[in-house]
């Protein structure tokens, strides 16, 4: 049995405002009572991401319910964001009065719509329609397939380990277990993809899973956050809960707030007062609130049926880029596709005469077999229109102050569209542009002094700078980038031909929303290589709409669907092996996070910090020990290169004494460090012995424990 439900019915549903309301007085209640343990946890979580954004979402009547709930965790996110920008700013920090207040207001706001529905809409009609034996048996047959699949997989993530990666990750050290039940997992998927005679349940659930299981193995099988860098993002919030405040003085993150100001709230307002505790989950939260936002765009543009989900799971599999973890371009990027479902839904706009030109000339040059045809735009009453124009505006602040890049991508995706009269109203362009720009100006001195405004306006110099990362040279990591190459190339081919198809069916309007939205992030390499890694953020915002375009190259049946299965098998295929291969980078042993705990308690801000490679030296809240001074955190890896003939203890003696700060000099040596920067080829066994030997004989051995070395030199001088 199912129930079919009219879209209107769901949104006039009375259910969800009653449920919200119930889940925000139940949240404050927990927080006034002081409450702890995992009920607080889950309860408060879930309010703080659904009750502030319901009843927003639901003024602005949309009606795909997977887009909507997506919305409605990215509203809510947003909502939060700010109370966390205001504390931080203000330095009045009061996450629980803040977080309270807010769930008691939402829930109150949530039962006013709920009770209003429940006077005024007409019940909804409930259609009780038995589900056909073949549909029947096919669903019971696929779902249990994929719980088979589940299971092995689940089972396969326990027995595996990350410590002790080689050079191909984490493809060696899964077992046969594994891969057999992701197997199982990804055949339902294509499966219930290809043939549309699945029921749309199973669907759904077995393409969930296809993403748990893509973006879940690498952070369950993980016995610490990864990548490393993440440490960085675990230490800024622990410092915004511990401080109640950012000091601007300290670092770039303290002056883009935005993302560790939302991310303290919500740890303080849970009680999870441990900020590294939902680092492991955020990649698997991310990934899936982004595919249910592409789907709800490709909706937006047109795409029906099953189509979408190809959508969602197709940009899933192709984002290779990995900036799914607890990091600001993650959460920007979320609010980033919230916004466009958004304005493809409520702001969307019969294009004016420069609109209606550029379609129509791109329908010639393509030689479309039909005519141009106009989308209907929906009528949106202007309340709708107001919200959704305002909600944009603060999504696109939230953006702002939490990255720095991102915001602009805004501006380069809405702005001409406005113009163009392809969104409305226009004169949304003006605070979208604005905001970035006011928030740019205060901090450009600071910018231009640390990392530089540009890098030239060469896009081809910023496309090709190498990233700041450097990969162990090997015939994995070779075989790695060519993986991801392929990835990118294949659906931005497949993009191409299905643009075509959309324009030559009459459909050039549609297109060119969608080429405009997949183009514009290429403006980040005009005047900026962002280390090396402007070309992935460009990938990584094209992504959605490449995978949406490349769709409509399968419409049909026969060979279509053929090829759209061998796609969506060799990119799962290829992303697989490029993210579990680059695992060998992106885990930090257990021994050294101890390590960097024990010697946390112990810095000074006056102290210096030498390491062999990689080490988690800025790992709490305080953090700001570690950046008082230049280069008071240093390594042998990095100092090497003024060394062409090696770096010796001779040197080193040299290096401390250059940063000679009045306190402790700190050295750390730890066998993955060891092992690592020998795989690189940075240095060489033999050195780092004679440098640690040298260490030994002239310092104080304070730290030993699992591999791990950590010496104290009294007079660095």
């Amino acid at each position: 049995m199912s129930l079919v439900l009219a879209s209107r019915a769901l949104v006039n549903s009375p259910v969800p405002p009653l449920l919200a309301a119930g889940l925000g007085f139940a949240g404050a209640v927990l927080i006034a009572a002081d409450a702890t343990g995992p009920l607080r946890t889950a309860v408060v979580l879930v309010a703080l991401l659904v009750v502030p954004g319901l009843p927003v979402v639901r003024a602005l009547g949309l009606r795909d319910p997977i887009g909507r709930a997506a919305l409605v965790v990215a509203v809510s996110a947003a909502i939060d964001a700010v109370i966390g920008l205001a504390m931080v700013w203000t330095h009045q920090w009061v996450p629980l009065p803040a977080a309270g207040l807010l769930l008691l207001v939402g829930g109150w706001v949530s039962l006013g719509q709920g009770v209003q529905t429940v006077r005024t809409v007409p019940r909804p009609q409930f259609v009780r329609t038995a589900l056909p034996t073949a549909v029947l048996v096919r669903a019971v047959t696929a779902s249990g397939v994929l719980v088979t699949g589940l299971a092995l997989w689940a089972v396969g993530t326990s027995q595996s380990s990350s410590t002790g990666l080689g050079e191909w990750g984490l493809l060696t050290a899964l077992p046969v277990t594994w891969w057999i039940g992701a197997a199982l997992v990804f055949a339902v998927t294509l499966v219930t993809l290809v043939d549309r005679r699945h029921h749309v349940l199973v669907r759904g659930v077995a393409s969930v899973a296809l993403v748990l299981v893509m973006y879940g193995t690498t952070n369950l099988v993980s016995a610490e956050p990864r990548p490393p860098w993440v440490f960085k993002h675990i230490a800024v919030t622990a410092y915004i809960m511990e401080h109640g405040g950012v000091d601007p003085s300290i670092d770039i993150y303290n002056r883009w707030p935005g993302f560790f100001g939302f991310s303290a709230f919500l740890g303080a307002a849970t009680g999870t007062l441990d900020a590294a505790a939902p680092v492991r989950w955020a990649e698997i939260a991310f990934a899936l609130a982004d595919g249910a936002l592409v789907l709800g765009i490709a909706r937006a543009l047109g795409v029906k049926g099953r189509w979408a989900t190809v959508a969602a799971v197709l940009f899933s599999a192709a984002n290779w880029v990995g900036q799914d973890y607890y990091s600001p371009q993650a959460f920007a990027f979320f609010l980033f596709l919230a916004a466009v479902l958004i304005a493809l839904t409520v702001l969307r706009g019969t294009p004016n005469r420069i609109g209606v030109w550029t379609a129509t000339v791109t329908g010639r040059l393509f030689r479309a077999r039909r005519s141009a045809v106009a989308t209907a735009v929906l009528p949106r009453s202007r309340a709708a229109v107001t919200t959704a124009a305002v909600v944009v505006v603060v999504l696109q602040f939230v953006i702002t102050a939490s990255h720095q890049l991102t915001p602009f991508v805004v501006v380069a995706a809405f702005v001409p569209l406005l113009v163009l009269g392809y969104l409305r109203p226009w004169w949304l362009a003006v605070p979208l542009t604005l905001l970035p720009v006011l928030y740019l100006l205060p901090n450009l001195g600071y910018i231009q002094e640390h990392f530089g405004l540009t890098t030239g306006f060469d896009p081809v110099s910023n496309v090709t700078a190498e990233a700041t990362s450097i990969a162990i040279p090997s015939l994995a990591t070779t075989l790695q980038s060519r993986a991801v190459l392929a990835i990118t190339a294949l659906v931005a081919v497949c993009a191409v031909v299905g643009l075509v198809r959309m324009i030559r069916s009459g459909h050039a309007r549609r297109a060119l929303v969608v080429l405009w939205l997949a183009a514009c992030p290429i403006v980040l390499v005009f005047g900026q290589s962002y280390g090396g890694e402007a070309k992935f953020r460009v990938v990584l915002l094209s992504a959605p709409f490449l995978a949406i375009a490349a769709v409509h190259a399968f419409h049909g049946r026969g060979r279509r669907l053929g090829a759209m299965a061998l796609v969506l098998t060799v990119v799962t295929g290829l992303f697989v092996g490029a993210t579990f291969q680059a695992e060998q980078a992106n885990q930090t042993a257990s021994a050294d996070v101890a390590a960097a705990r024990w010697l946390d308690g112990r810095f000074a801000s006056d102290d210096s910090l030498t390491t062999v490679g990689t080490f988690p030296s800025i790992i709490s809240g305080n953090y700001d020990n570690y950046t008082r001074h230049w280069g008071q955190v240093d390594s042998l890896e990095s100092e090497s290169a003024w060394f062409p003939d090696g770096i010796t203890a001779k040197d080193l003696t040299g290096v401390l004494q250059d940063r000679d700060y009045g306190g402790r000099a700190w050295i750390v040596f730890s066998s993955s460090q060891r092992a690592d920067a020998i795989a690189r080829g940075i240095l060489t066994a033999a050195q780092i012995d004679a440098i640690q030997r040298s260490v030994a004989a002239e310092s104080t051995l304070r730290y030993d424990r699992d591999g791990v070395l950590i010496y104290e030199v009294d007079d660095a001088a």
